[in-house]
């Protein structure tokens, strides 16, 4: 019996595997156009990893690779600047001390968002030339290739944040719980590489919540999940610095953010809070000299005793909102859709892009590689023949802004005039706006705050102009457009 029983496995196999191959091959002749992008884009980040070796080097990513060696060395105080949470992700690399795979690591989850992108589309029904279509953005543009060469954390949180948002929608009648728990662990996760993204929960628990069925559970699960991370890091820096926190330096960055338009004529300010008033013309200022040079007024006063330095920057900065909320709400609004500007410039705050473009030089920062070769690192070397190749392709080929206003407005489009369920557009359309707001409010202008658009807005652009083409077809095939499917 056993003999016959072995026999008949065997005689199955084969025609398994022919069926697993058959399945394969449908599979690619469908989805053949992404499969040819996926793989070109991949061919670009190799090019991208060829020409800057071992990775791009950007202030701040000194401090994450500090205090990845100080975790994996076994001094867990989290940084006082930045979040650890990315610090914690690349502890690994820290301990193998290869930082070339940082960058790999970044270009694979690139891709990975790539694949989400052109997921959910395709779980929403929409046609694989136009899903296909949508994930150009997050596969050629060169703020994503060059993003994903640099030790940051923009690509990762903009996995997290996508990969959150594909769990919740997966499921047309609502997440199951575990999804649900999931989602709010990874935008919990991503709050704890940069705290901006607290802002991501909205539209998550606005989408549970218009869900028939057990929304609270859901929304319990979702939100539950998210503080755990949350709630975790804050209690950690209290810990180590004594506020519960995510940095100790909010105040001295939204002085930069004021900088910019503070007027102290008719404002009452303490004495030692004077100092504090920009002394240049509002068009002479730039904030990020403000923010960061050791000549900024706001490094150079003298706080009071028994307050900190960066308490009463903050109170002064809190000040100036509200006495020029006008003055604050146009910077705001100006930040905002300067994302959307059909060149990336430097922005209002004349903050220059530069380093997110491809160059055939390394950006000079003597004392980043000194900092970084303290710790057994090299500097970044550039490779003349890719460099050349990736500053053309820079320049030729990327997608300009009103490319993005355009599907944003189709995607409003179709929350307003569309036809069938809107709540997945929904929530990708206010994810697409909301994620922009804490950068245009609370920081300088810098392109790297826009990586989201290069995913969020494409999927509410497809699934705004699905549901604008659901409402024609029914108009033309003569059905009430009021009936849903």
């Amino acid at each position: 019996m056993d003999r016959l029983e072995r026999s008949q496995d065997k005689l199955s196999q084969p025609k398994l595997s022919q069926r697993r191959l058959g399945t394969a091959a449908r599979g690619l002749r469908r989805h053949w156009i992404f499969v040819v992008l996926l793989m070109l884009g991949a061919a670009v980040r190799g090019a991208v990893l060829a020409a800057y070796h071992p990775a791009l080097i950007f202030p701040d990513s000194v401090r994450y690779l500090q205090y990845a060696h100080n975790f994996a060395d076994g001094r867990w105080s989290p940084d006082a600047l930045r979040q650890s949470g990315y610090s914690i992700l690349i502890i690994p690399i820290a301990a193998l001390h290869d930082l070339w795979l940082i960058p790999v690591a970044q270009h694979l989850a690139g891709l990975a968002t790539a694949v989400l992108v052109y997921a959910v589309l395709i779980r929403f029904g929409a046609r694989t030339w136009l899903a296909a279509l949508a994930t150009i953005p997050v596969l050629f543009d060169p703020l994503q290739l060059v993003l994903e060469q640099y030790v940051l954390t923009d690509v990762w949180t903009m996995l997290l944040i996508m990969g959150a948002l594909v769990l919740l929608v997966w499921r047309r009648g609502g997440p199951t719980l575990p999804r649900a728990a999931m989602a709010g662990l990874l935008l919990g996760v991503a709050v704890t590489f940069r705290d901006q993204e607290l802002i991501m929960i909205i539209p998550a628990a606005l989408y549970v919540l218009l869900i028939r069925g057990r929304r609270l559970i859901w929304l319990g699960a979702l939100t539950g999940c998210f503080l755990i991370p949350v709630l975790g890091y804050l209690g950690w820096f209290a810990a180590a610095h004594g506020p519960w926190n995510f940095t100790t330096f909010d105040g001295a960055f939204l002085y930069g953010r004021v900088a910019d338009f503070a007027e102290c004529r008719g404002l009452n300010l303490p004495a030692y809070e004077r100092p504090l008033c920009p002394a240049e013309p509002p068009a002479q200022r730039v904030a990020d000299f403000y923010t960061w040079n050791p000549a900024s007024p706001q490094w150079t006063f003298t706080p009071p005793a028994g307050q900190s330095r960066d308490a009463v920057v903050r109170d002064f900065s809190l000040r100036i909102l509200r006495h020029q909320p006008a003055a604050y709400a146009e910077s705001v609004v100006s930040d905002f859709f300067y994302g959307f500007s059909p060149v990336r410039g430097p922005g209002p705050e004349k903050y220059s892009p530069a380093y997110l473009q491809f160059q055939t030089t390394v950006r000079a920062d003597k004392q980043a590689y000194a900092s970084i070769g303290a710790l057994g690192y090299p500097a970044p070397q550039v490779r003349a023949g890719p460099a050349a190749f990736l500053a053309a392709y820079g320049r030729w080929f990327y997608l300009p802004g009103p490319l993005f206003a355009a599907g944003l407005v189709l995607a409003l489009g179709g929350l307003i005039a569309g036809r069938g369920d809107k709540k997945a557009l929904l929530l990708f359309t206010a994810s697409a706006v909301l994620v922009l707001l804490p950068p245009a409010m609370f920081a300088t202008f810098d392109w790297r705050y826009q990586l989201p658009q290069l995913s969020l807005i494409p999927v509410a652009a497809v699934l705004g102009a699905d549901a604008i083409g659901s409402r024609f077809s029914a108009r033309l095939q003569g059905r009430p457009a009021s009936l849903n499917p």
